[in-house]
């Protein structure tokens, strides 16, 4: 016979009854209770958790926030079971979207005042250099190069145009490409900037020595005026263009109130509901650890005779008259 089917000794019997006397689990309420709460930690609910951080992740959440949240719900609330637990849950999450919630709603109202600075300044720089008498643009007419839209190319040929003028003023010429150049720069729309430069290298190259001398001290300047300008309009158009990039989504102020309304409404009911598992609870009791057998009945008078003299329930008298009769 082999060893497998040897029949068991009485020793190992014995020890084996002895391991599933221990190994029947909590006996107490609260125990069956703590241990029915592993449910939340494997299967299913494990993966709904998984997939709740990976989507406060993706939308720009921190899981370790919301974790502490419902680690600070838990030890308030103690759920018993796996109802109270899941209710305990269910609130946090709610609690945790609707500060999510409102956290959004203030940084989209703080991305909207960093944009308007940005803009305010914008329009203070072109106020600048605006030249005054102007005419606007009219209907259909193409913006020149300073007033298109801003774009990095828009600025890269804006420097490629005024890096010719720095040039042809250190050469002393006025090339035949000086015309069109200033005309895709400003059209007839020049900056305060552009008007001096236009006039200025005109003098630059009159018979009037007078003039061609005030013309070579200042057309420098009035070059460099015009490329610090544009250099402070590309970094604007830059730091709008990053506040925009990082922002939110753009919330609306009653759509968020509607929300938040909404999930203060779920918190109560399922706050209420927790509230009234806990308070039926607490009225049915909890049984203390399970007594031994010969303490779950009444002990009385009448329960026999302790030398087994006579049947359970039956009193001396009667257990004396039945040894008479016998």
């Amino acid at each position: 016979m082999s060893s497998e089917e040897q029949p068991s000794s009485p020793a190992r019997v014995a020890a084996s009854q002895a391991n599933g006397r221990r190994s029947n689990g909590p006996k107490t309420l609260e125990g069956k209770a703590r241990s029915s709460l592993n449910s939340l930690k494997t299967g299913a609910y494990a993966k709904t958790d998984r997939a709740l951080r990976e989507i406060m992740q993706r939308r720009g959440e921190n899981p370790a926030d919301f974790e502490q949240l419902y680690q600070e719900m838990t030890e308030t609330w103690h759920p018993d079971d796996v109802m109270e637990a899941m209710l305990v849950k269910s609130i946090a999450e709610k609690s945790f979207d609707k500060s999510q919630l409102r956290a959004a709603w203030m940084e989209s109202q703080l991305t909207d005042l960093r944009l308007a600075e940005v803009q305010a300044e914008r329009r203070q720089l072109n106020s600048r250099r605006w030249r005054p008498g102007a005419s606007d643009l009219e209907r259909g007419e193409d913006p020149p190069r300073w007033l298109a839209k801003d774009s990095p190319a828009k600025f890269k040929a804006i420097f490629a145009i005024l890096d010719d003028l720095q040039q042809w003023f250190d050469n002393r010429e006025c090339p035949d490409a000086y015309p069109p150049a200033m005309h895709e720069l400003y059209g007839r729309h020049h900056t305060r900037a552009g008007e001096r430069i236009r006039t200025l290298f005109i003098d630059l190259f009159e018979a009037d020595k007078q003039a061609a001398a005030k013309a070579e001290a200042e057309l420098p300047k009035w070059i460099a005026q015009e490329r610090s300008d544009v250099e402070r309009e590309r970094d604007l158009y830059r730091r709008e263009r990053e506040i925009r990039a990082n922002a939110g989504p753009n919330l609306d102020e009653e759509q968020v109130a509607k929300k938040e309304a909404a999930l203060e409404k779920q918190i109560r009911e399922e706050t209420k509901l927790l509230l009234q598992l806990k308070t039926k609870r607490s009225q049915w009791g909890a049984p203390s650890e399970a007594a031994p057998d010969s303490q779950l009945e009444p002990s009385s008078p009448s329960s026999g005779n302790p030398c087994g003299g006579g049947p359970v329930g039956q009193s001396a008298e009667a257990a004396a008259e039945g040894r008479v009769q016998v």
